[in-house]
């Protein structure tokens, strides 16, 4: 009996988060074509920063939702994973311009440094939302730059660090245990960092695994993510 009932939970948590999903969505479009119809000259920038923000809000709650369907799906041998070939400049390119309302709002330079030749196997649709959760949280935190970066030698290592404190110290000491880095005064719950770990690890070649790496410092200063493909 217990396991039918756990079973009844997860589909209704599931189709919960599907109808949320579709719910925000829904809002995001509305306010994007109210805000279409109203001519720019009169928007004064206090409007539009609010506008970034709304954005940048709307596509963080959105992130978590699909990173809890992932996570179900994953849970459940259902998350589908189709790794191709893919440019990596292209790639960070088109995460740096999701992000680009909420960098303009905020005054936050971001740079990236990647090699226009180098190209990595992984599955594009899953990293993409890993990488949103991470870049959207540099901008959190940041003070006033974000460097994204990617390098290639015998791994993929696409790194993000920022300007800001840095990461809390007990969360680099998890060390991938990060659902135990619950912090309800930051309202941070740790899903983002487990989520790219369960993405990473599904990244293989022969007996290497994908895994994700915390640290503080580097060349900013600040928060380093690391994301290692094989």
């Amino acid at each position: 009996m217990k396991d039918n009932s756990e079973s009844i939970f997860n589909m209704v948590l599931a189709s919960t988060v599907h109808d949320m999903k579709n719910s925000l969505s829904m809002l995001g479009e509305s306010l994007n074509l109210i805000l279409s119809q109203v001519d720019p000259e009169l928007l004064d920038e206090k409007t539009k920063d609010y506008h970034g923000v709304v954005q940048y809000e709307s596509a963080r709650v959105n992130n978590s939702l699909m990173q809890l369907l992932a996570l179900y799906k994953f849970e459940n041998e259902q998350l589908p994973f189709n790794p191709s070939y893919h440019n990596l400049s292209d790639f960070l390119e088109e995460q740096k311009l999701r992000h680009i309302p909420l960098l303009d709002a905020k005054s936050i330079d971001c740079e990236i440094d990647v090699d226009e030749e180098i190209e990595g196997i992984f599955d594009e649709c899953l990293l993409s939302t890993v990488l949103e959760n991470v870049i959207g949280n540099a901008i959190r935190y940041t003070k006033s730059a974000i460097k994204i970066s990617c390098s290639q030698q015998q791994n993929t290592v696409i790194e993000i660090a920022d300007d800001g404190p840095g990461y809390p110290e007990q969360m680099i000491v998890l060390a991938g245990d990060y659902m135990h880095g619950i912090n309800q005064s930051t309202g941070s719950t740790g899903l983002g960092l487990f989520f790219a770990k369960k993405i990473a690890s599904l990244h293989k070649h022969k007996e290497q695994i994908g895994c994700i790496r915390l640290s503080n410092g580097g060349e900013l200063g600040g928060g380093r993510f690391e994301l290692i493909i094989p």
